[in-house]
């Protein structure tokens, strides 16, 4: 069991990993033993390897008594364990491109503010627009990385499960949050169906990949995340996912460009899925989008509140979205959607539920603010797009959604990017200049460290104490940033992020001062679908 530093907040985490291609190099070569001094300390690590290396580089982490881990060859990169101080060295090696410190997500339920307040996110957005059109998300996949989907009516037979990365055992959702995403994504509303009014989600007919990263105490690691990401690569075409929720983020301190979370989300967005992230609740202070929402490439989302009606006047800026510009002058958000009280499936005896039982609506929903629930409010939209468009690729739609969005008056585009998200009338509709393609600029060749945002946490690793800290992954092994940036992505293991806050019930308003509202971390699950396998084999060092 692993215990967040200073917090309740647990850790889980499970090392999953799928065979890579094999190259002419022994086990013995790269997994011969090392000897080290009594009280040697180690840091966690994500190491990445320049393209075609990920070997040298494993063996590089070997010349400096260090231990290979999982690999994670979407990033042709690979978790190690390296001892302290080592990492500089390791860094300037001819095969390595970078390491990472490994990292940490997690989950924090809010506080409850009573309103009777509900939104209408379908009708803000002008999705009924593309409804009237036949485009209900069917046929598009919606990759949630998250703390899971609970099986509940609104989602019956269009939920995949993939691998559990949590540790935990089980499919279902026990921390809460993912339920919520999961049906604000593709909730059809037949809970409710009997009261006239259902609460429906914005693409009832899409499929949720539920990809499950934490458990009960919604916590996860960096290394679990980017597992997570890897998977959802790999089975990208099996399951026609066309869309990422990533409602979450990290307090990286460090540039998108050296990024592992970012360099993972651009190659994602590469292969062709719109990569939704929420830009995190931690407004209204300028600079404070999270990662990996603060990459230039992806869809990152801010919360704005409809008041629930059709009038455009008075909407506002929810008060705790985060704003930009990020650290490396990028301009976001990039749109805004609605993201206060918005009620959906509940997962029944979560961690959230419990901790706010006013928040619950029936038997079946609860209610909840945040930019987590914007971002999925967005993610639902663009899968309804693509059902009706599906040759577009994540740049025109993008593209798409910004040009048509609706900016409120008076609001900086640093707190609202170009404004409210708004399906046009002619959604057919492609800007001039399209197709256009934005530049891949991460690298992944970053820290892991830099990644947790300066929060480590204690575990225990074969029986001792440890705290996973440093350049070190979820199982005490170090971290190559430059073999996990060069390979292709199969589905293997990422370490660290934090999940995007959300308010259960009703937010505060979002014109009144806030007072230290908390970050909620979110982590996902995905049913146990991969083998493991030896190091060796995932990082293919064997013959």
């Amino acid at each position: 069991m692993t215990q967040r530093r200073g917090t309740k907040a647990l850790v889980a985490a499970i090392t999953l990993a799928v065979g890579a291609a094999t190259t002419g190099v022994s086990a013995a070569a790269v997994h011969a033993p090392s000897v080290h001094a009594k009280g040697t300390r180690w840091d966690s690590v994500i190491v990445t390897a320049k393209n075609g290396h990920m070997r040298d580089a494993a063996l590089a982490v070997k010349r400096v008594q260090g231990i290979v881990g999982t690999a994670i060859p979407l990033i042709e990169g690979f978790s190690a364990k390296v001892p302290a101080g080592s990492e500089a060295a390791l860094a300037h090696t001819a095969s390595v491109r970078s390491v990472s410190p490994d990292g940490h997500i997690t989950f924090d339920a809010q506080t409850f503010d009573p309103s009777a307040t509900a939104t209408n996110p379908v009708r803000s957005t002008k999705a009924s627009s593309l409804w009237s059109a036949g485009g209900y998300g069917q046929g598009v996949g919606v990759a949630v990385v998250d703390t899971g989907i609970s099986p509940s009516a609104d989602v019956t037979g269009r939920v995949v499960y993939g691998p559990d990365l949590s540790g935990e055992g089980s499919l279902i959702d026990t921390f809460g949050h993912g339920t919520v995403m999961g049906g604000i994504i593709g909730g059809d509303g037949s809970q409710s169906a009997s009261g006239g009014h259902p609460y429906t989600g914005l693409a009832p007919k899409s499929t949720l990949i539920s990809v499950k990263t934490a458990g009960a105490n919604g916590a996860t690691d960096v290394t679990t995340v980017l597992q997570a990401l890897n998977w959802v690569s790999a089975y990208a075409s099996q399951y026609n996912i066309r869309v990422l929720n990533l409602s979450w983020g990290l307090n990286s301190t460090q540039s998108y460009l050296l990024d592992p979370v970012d360099y993972a989300v651009e190659r994602l967005w590469n292969q062709g899925i719109v990569v939704v992230v929420s830009a995190g609740n931690q407004g209204p202070t300028n600079g404070t989008i999270t990662t990996p929402g603060s990459d230039p490439m992806v869809l990152t989302v801010g919360a704005y509140d409809d008041k629930a009606n059709s009038t455009l006047s008075d909407d506002v800026v929810s008060q705790w979205s985060s704003e930009g510009p990020t650290a490396d002058l990028v301009s976001k958000p990039d749109i805004i959607t609605p993201g206060r009280t918005i009620i959906a499936t509940r997962s029944h005896a979560s961690t959230i539920e419990q901790e706010n039982p006013q928040a619950l609506i029936g038997d079946g929903y609860i209610k909840g603010s945040g930019t987590s629930q914007a971002a999925a409010v967005t993610s639902g939209v663009v899968a309804d797009l693509l059902s009706v468009r599906p040759n577009l690729t994540p740049d025109q739609v993008k593209n798409i959604l910004k040009s048509s969005a609706n900016p409120i008056s008076g609001v900086s585009a640093n707190a609202q990017g170009a404004g409210r998200l708004t399906i046009p009338a002619g959604f057919q509709y492609v800007p001039a200049g399209m197709p256009y393609t934005q530049p891949s600029l991460a690298t992944g060749l970053g820290s892991l460290e830099a990644d947790r945002g300066g929060v480590d946490f204690a575990t225990t690793l074969n029986g001792v104490a440890t705290t996973i800290t440093g350049e070190i992954d979820t199982k005490g092994e170090a971290w190559n940033p430059v073999a996990w940036t060069g390979n292709q992505w199969t589905g293997n293991q990422w370490t660290d992020g934090n999940w995007e806050d959300a308010f259960w019930g009703d937010a505060p308003p979002a014109y009144a001062p806030l007072p230290g509202e908390p970050v909620l971390d979110a982590a996902t699950s995905l049913s146990e679908m991969l083998a493991h396998v030896q190091v060796d084999i995932n990082l293919g060092l064997m013959p």
